[in-house]
């Protein structure tokens, strides 16, 4: 079976993006596809497999499984990417996009990408995991948010997977663990340690919680640039308290992958 996808990434989260918006069904055995496409040494490499879907209600439903292969509920840089591939598609800047946590609205004001990932609520913000301290935050997934005065030692390589084990006993989905430092109310720093992809160059509910949280904390206001290894993307808060995730995007290449079934 060949699988014909393109290759996507919003400051060095990548995804690999299948487009079925013409109602065919998904491949067999898809758990190990994800596993299988996304391996960076035998497979294309990312840090997810994304699937376009019709959706009657929308302009398309985005499904996305971690390079694990287990189903993630919301992905604020696929969903960027969705989005760019989806205007491309049906010629048309602004789309409304269906997620596992629910409808997202999405736009292109070139060469930005923005997207509209709806109210966050705070579960907690002295929530202590694996020995650690800080914010969960919930935005379509969980995130937990620790703040720190330097990240220079790598604090999502020490703890990074400890806490994403230990969050199952708290909470069944688990978490994505933020490593935050506060640059000045208008700009952070962030480490990333993702929930069934390990470290990552970015994560944009990551980022959009952490702004979530800090704003909480008085420590950030206003527009955010929120400055991650693979590049910087901007938070704002609107009066009705949605959150709008910006940046850039860019389709690496296009491909053809044999799945053997």
């Amino acid at each position: 079976m060949l699988i014909e996808f393109s290759k996507m990434q919003a400051q060095g989260n990548d995804f690999v993006i299948v487009d079925l918006m013409d109602g065919s069904a998904l491949p067999p055995r898809v758990e190990e596809l994800a596993e299988a496409i996304c391996d960076r040494r035998f497979g294309v490499g990312a840090d997810g497999l994304v699937f376009l879907l019709d959706d009657p209600a929308a302009d398309f439903r985005m499904r996305i499984y971690n390079s694990d292969g287990s189903l993630a509920m919301m992905c604020g840089s696929a969903l960027r990417c969705c989005a760019w591939l989806g205007a491309v598609k049906l010629d048309k800047d602004e789309l409304l996009i269906a997620t596992e946590s629910g409808m997202r609205s999405a736009w292109l004001s070139h060469p930005v990408v923005y997207a509209n990932l709806g109210k966050a609520e705070i579960l907690g913000t002295e929530t202590e995991i694996s020995g650690i301290k800080g914010s969960v935050v919930d935005v379509g997934n969980l995130h937990f948010i620790s703040w720190w005065e330097s990240l220079e030692s790598n604090p999502h390589l020490q703890y990074g997977g400890s806490i994403e084990e230990e969050s199952l006993q708290h909470f069944p989905q688990g978490v994505n663990a933020m490593f935050a430092k506060v640059i000045s109310p208008q700009q952070l720093d962030l480490k990333i340690w993702e929930r069934g992809c390990g470290a990552t160059l970015a994560c944009g509910t990551g980022a959009v919680s952490t702004v979530k949280a800090g704003i909480n904390q008085g420590l950030l206001e206003g527009q955010i640039k929120v400055n991650m290894p693979g590049g910087s993307v901007s938070v704002s808060q609107t009066a009705d308290h949605d959150l709008i995730l910006g940046g850039g995007v860019e389709e690496v290449f296009r491909g053809v992958y044999p799945w053997k079934i």
